[in-house]
This record gives C-alpha cells, sequence and structure tokens, in this order.
C-alpha cells in the first residue's frame, strides 16, 4: 500500500481493486469482526467460492490475529459439519451459493454473515482497528486435509509461515511485482491461497476466477502479465487447445 498504492491488487470479473482500495476493504472488514467481538486467536469461518471478499477477510483477520477456517465446499454435509466444529468458529462468513446447505446444518455458530447480502460495516476510526501486538506465529489460516484415512483435518498456517513461503517464491522463480497470478483453484486449497497471498506480498497482481475454464485463464493470459501459473494434469490439454485456437495470445 505504501510503495504501490494505485497499482491494480485484486481483480474479479468486472471488479478491480488498487492496494490501496484493497486496504480500504480490509479496514472494513476488521472494523466488522472486532465490533463482532471477535479477538485474536479466535477462528471464523469461511464458505463461498472464489471471490474478492475471501481474500479481504483473510488479509482482516490477520490484521486482528484471528484465524480464518477455509471451508471445503466440497465436502458432504456430514463432513463439513465435522470442520466447522472442529474449530469452534464465532461466526461463519457464507456466500448465497452455500447458504442453504449451511442452514441446514446445526452448527451451534453464533454468528452467520451473508456475503451476498447488504453488509452494514461500521465506521473505521482508530477507535474500531486496534493496533495491539500480532505475534508471527499467530495461527493465520486453517487448511483441511482431504480426510482420506478418516475425517479432514485442520492444518493451522501461521502469519509468519505465509511470508517466509513467499519470500521462498520470490527468491526460486524470481517473482517480482510485475508478475500477476491467477487464483483459478478453490481458496480453501493451498495452490490459490497461498499464491495469491504471495503475490500480493511481492506487490502483484491477483486475478480471481470462480472455478476453471480453459477460455477464461487463456483471455486472462492475453491481457495480464502473469509471472505463475499453477496447472493441474487435468486442465493442461484443454488450456493448451484453447490457446491454440488464439494465435494472438502470447506463450
Amino acid at each position: 500500500v505504501r510503495t504501490r498504492p494505485d497499482a491494480p491488487a485484486l481483480s474479479h470479473g468486472e471488479r478491480s481493486l488498487t492496494f490501496r482500495e484493497l486496504e480500504a476493504r480490509v479496514r472494513l472488514w476488521a472494523a466488522l469482526l472486532h465490533r463482532r467481538g471477535l479477538r485474536r486467536g479466535e477462528r471464523i469461518a469461511v464458505w463461498s467460492e472464489n471471490r474478492t471478499e475471501y481474500v479481504e477477510i483473510q488479509l482482516a483477520a490477520a490484521r486482528l490475529g484471528i484465524i480464518v477456517a477455509c471451508l471445503n465446499w466440497r465436502l458432504h454435509s456430514s463432513e463439513q459439519l465435522h470442520c466447522i466444529r472442529l474449530v469452534e468458529p464465532g461466526m461463519v462468513l457464507v456466500s448465497a451459493r452455500y447458504r442453504e446447505a449451511l442452514e441446514g446444518m446445526d452448527h451451534g455458530v453464533p454468528q452467520v454473515v451473508d456475503l451476498d447480502a447488504p453488509i452494514d460495516f461500521p465506521s473505521t476510526d482508530a477507535a474500531d482497528l486496534p493496533e495491539g501486538p500480532v505475534d508471527p506465529e499467530d495461527g493465520f489460516l486453517i487448511l483441511y486435509t482431504s480426510g482420506t484415512t478418516g475425517l479432514p483435518k485442520g492444518a493451522v498456517i501461521s502469519q509468519r509461515a505465509t511470508i517466509a513461503r513467499s519470500m521462498a517464491y520470490a527468491a526460486e522463480f524470481r517473482l517480482g511485482g510485475e508478475d500477476g497470478f491467477i487464483a483459478w483453484s478453490p481458496f480453501f486449497h493451498m495452490a490459490a491461497t497461498d499464491h495469491s497471498l504471495a503475490t500480493l506480498l511481492l506487490g502483484g497482481h491477483v486475478i480471481v476466477h470462480d472455478g476453471f475454464s480453459a477460455e477464461q485463464v487463456r483471455a486472462t493470459l492475453e491481457r495480464e502479465p502473469i509471472g505463475w501459473l499453477v496447472a493441474m494434469p487435468g486442465m493442461i490439454e484443454p488450456l493448451i487447445e484453447a490457446l491454440e485456437a488464439a494465435p494472438g495470445t502470447r506463450r
């Protein structure tokens, strides 16, 4: 925010935020979480498709030392309920796509915020945003394992670990603020969340996609300077076909 305030930071479709605008959104979410009684070390859960608010909430929680549990929307309802109860969140932030599924659960979470309903954000005066100490070893994210040998387990990732991996990516792949990233895989998975946060920490542009579409990825590659791209085996062939069908695409 200090060095590249007007550079693009986070985009999804027609919505695009500069670093200055992203910081303002983060302050709004942080003020909301604090006003709702969430404090350092407590957990919130996000159950949503990929969208800019997902990253905004993560960064707001980091400011306050709150831990974000990223719920896997592919799970069976019984597994999802286990994941919610496992972390005992003080709030679930849910999109309209998954609101009905959440309402059908006896989850016991005291606060639910609908990401697609109007949100009454409090002011972001200094009194609303505590600037207390956040320790580098404070938990930041909870990403869940696949549960292939039982129910999913929650893996806690610290703030220090997130920053350290960002620096490792920068060194190993020679990335900088000019290198954008396409977040097409779910934010409940490290491939999107980890790399998106690393890109932002380096001053780069994160372009959010709601799932994988070869045509959407191709179109983004045509207009954005993408520095790295996560590609799973099943998406490589259709992506190559989409690129070959558009002769003007940069290689």
